[in-house]
């Protein structure tokens, strides 16, 4: 039974921000935009001339980056439709297969990443959005296109932002402009992820690294089984130090001492001052290669001297918020590329509510006549939507199995 006390304190950052959004939405109810019964948007004029000054002082490039997004669009489009479908396939054939699509909510436990923290999502939902949206309109923009309103959609408890083209004059535009248009939100949020990636990799976790004295590694969770780690009670979230005599400092460490045992050997391991007689099994994934049963491993490190007081630990406590070592991982900048690269790719998916939805439609209709191709664009639509919706049903009703 759901002990609803620790439950709101567990949540009570996420539930007080739905509860401002709920009463937001009831003043500004006669505002409101319901489509669907399920979707509600509220349209605004903000960031319009933001539009109009970017796009006419960087026209050539913005057409031009528009283009380029338009490709990137479409092989975006296949891989992501191809991956959904084979998705859906591998659940189906091999019941044990790992969900390729997940709702990424903030509390909710993420299979193999973890919780997204409640602050990282909002902060990073907040620029996905804009960059997402802006690109849009500056695009629009760039070819003269007038954009009437930016907003705010809510999707249940999903929240986007939009950004609204006069839809007369943009579907009298070539095939190639109104796809520079509808790609130009997955493409910046794309680049948005890679501007991420480069900056945890080559910046601010080189950075951090110079601050931190490694200590060894912890894991998070056993692996599902009786393996050795769980059964010598080799701790949860306890650093590792040693094997076999030997001190180590990192799980690479680790790892290439544990290359020289084989399934059966014997091993101590060294954690928190005591020693661990682990029987070692074998690698269900890998024939003869020993396994202990854990996961969810990082390294662990203590802060030098230094960073332990005044403006240095300023500078650390930044890094570890964008990098999150301290923190199971898992830091702000991780968070932004996971959110920025999946809203990106899945806004190219072929579905009647995404950016993907319209370009499928634009080119149908060029294919195969407006007809004909608003008839294929529907099937198309309603079978990834199914698929969608498979994706994200079929592991909840295998679990319940």
């Amino acid at each position: 039974m759901i002990d609803v006390v620790e439950f709101i304190m567990q949540f009570k950052f996420i539930i007080v921000f739905y509860l401002v959004i709920i009463a937001i939405l009831y003043v500004v109810r006669k505002k409101l935009d319901i489509q669907a019964k399920i979707i509600v948007l509220y349209r605004m004029k903000w960031g319009l001339k933001w539009m109009d000054k970017y796009s006419a002082k960087f026209r050539q490039w913005v057409i031009l980056l528009g283009y380029i997004g338009t490709g990137i669009g479409f092989i975006g489009m296949v891989v992501i439709s191809f991956m959904l479908i084979k998705n859906v396939i591998d659940l189906i054939i091999t019941p044990n297969a790992t969900a390729g699509v997940a709702l990424v909510l903030p509390g909710v436990n993420i299979p193999g990443l973890g919780v997204l923290p409640f602050w990282d999502w909002l902060v990073a939902i907040f620029f996905v959005a804009i960059v997402h949206e802006f690109a849009h309109g500056v695009v629009a923009r760039a070819h003269n296109i007038k954009v009437k309103n930016t907003g705010i959609v809510f999707f249940g408890p999903i929240i986007g932002a939009f950004v609204e083209p006069d839809e007369k004059t943009m579907r009298k535009q070539s095939d190639i402009v109104q796809y520079s248009v509808l790609a130009a939100g997955a493409f910046t949020n794309i680049i948005l992820a890679v501007i991420a990636v480069a900056l945890l990799t080559f910046v601010t976790s080189p950075l951090q690294d110079t601050m931190l004295e490694p200590t060894g590694f912890s894991f998070a969770e056993y692996v599902e089984g009786e393996y050795p780690a769980k059964a010598a009670g080799l701790p949860v979230a306890t650093t590792v130090t040693g094997i076999n005599g030997v001190d180590v400092t990192s799980f690479d460490e680790f790892a290439s001492e544990l290359r020289s045992s084989r399934p059966g050997d014997d091993i101590i391991v060294t954690a928190a001052e005591r020693q661990y007689t682990l029987t070692l099994a074998e690698n269900p994934d890998q024939t003869g290669a020993s396994f202990l049963g854990i996961t969810q491993i990082k390294n662990d490190a203590d802060m030098k001297d230094a960073y332990t007081s005044g403006i240095g630990k300023v500078g650390y406590t930044i890094l570890e918020v964008l990098n999150g070592k301290g923190k199971g991982g898992k830091g702000f900048l991780f968070w932004l590329y996971l959110l920025s690269f999946g809203i990106g790719l899945f806004n190219l998916l072929p579905l009647p509510i995404v950016d993907g939805g319209r370009m499928a439609q634009v080119f149908l209709h060029r294919l195969k006549g407006e007809k004909k191709g608003e008839k294929a664009y529907h099937y198309i639509g309603g079978f990834f939507l199914l698929i969608l919706v498979l994706s994200l049903a079929v592991p909840f009703l295998l679990s319940l199995v």
